[in-house]
């Protein structure tokens, strides 16, 4: 493969997997008890993520130590 052939096809992907994780996001189920467990912290810790689903997961990522035990418990009970 030329190095021009696998440069657009390194485009391609980054374009394609935005789409998939946006996709997988519309899917995500979360119960109503659970937004309200973790919405102090999103709104604490991560202002300007909401509503933004993705960036507030990955706020949460970041600040994990400072996230409350209660928002903690939700995180995990969903594998993260």
């Amino acid at each position: 493969m030329s190095f021009r052939n696998a440069l657009l096809a390194c485009v391609c992907l980054a374009a394609f997997v935005p789409a998939v994780s946006a996709s997988a996001e519309e899917g995500l189920k979360v119960k109503a008890s659970d937004k309200a467990a973790c919405m102090p912290d999103a709104i604490r810790l991560c202002r300007d993520a909401i509503p933004n689903v993705r960036n507030v997961l990955t706020c949460f990522s970041q600040k994990r130590e400072k996230i409350s035990a209660r928002c903690n418990t939700v995180l995990a009970s969903y594998g993260l």
